[in-house]
């Protein structure tokens, strides 16, 4: 399987992932994670959001990237939206301690578990990003360049003769 194949096939179910747990935003209390994305989302915006606006801006967010993964659309700019959220899903750890670590060390809950498989995802989306390749085009000289290329030979040889 070449390259490309195994790219497309890891956008894939990075995006049916997105499509799955976002879809399960919309309808209340259908998502697990539904109360600690509100909780988080009212941390990292001082209250400013409203509960039950945020967990449907997060729906969209989720489910939106989904579709540009699944079908290819917009790459680049979905791994980037999508980093941008994987970054905020760790928010909990510092937000929420008790809710993430259990009291035997290095133990952690099912939200703490929840959280940190998104290493797994972070890594999947590092793996599909394309860098945007610079192409250079291939350098003619203008008319102008050709011009003072041509005086400046001339200017050589005039220093060489004397």
């Amino acid at each position: 399987m070449n390259k490309q194949v195994k790219t497309r096939l890891m956008a894939m179910a990075i995006g049916l992932v997105y499509l799955w747990f976002g879809a399960l935003k919309f309808v209340p209390n259908l998502s697990p994670a539904e109360d600690l994305a509100k909780n988080t989302i009212d941390q990292l915006t001082f209250g400013l959001i409203p509960d039950d606006v945020s967990i449907i801006l997060l729906a969209i967010w989720e489910v939106g990237l989904g579709f540009l993964l699944i079908f290819g659309f917009l790459r680049r700019q979905a791994v980037i939206l999508g980093l941008v959220h994987m970054v905020c899903t760790f928010a909990p750890l510092f937000f929420f301690p008790n809710d993430v670590f259990g009291a035997e060390p290095l133990s952690l809950t099912l939200v703490g578990q929840y959280i940190i498989k998104n290493l797994i995802i972070i890594a999947a989306f590092l793996s599909i990003y394309d860098k945007k390749e610079v192409v250079q085009k291939a350098h003619t000289p203008t008319t102008v360049q050709k011009q003072s290329s041509h005086w400046i030979l001339a200017g050589k040889n005039l220093f060489k003769k004397a």
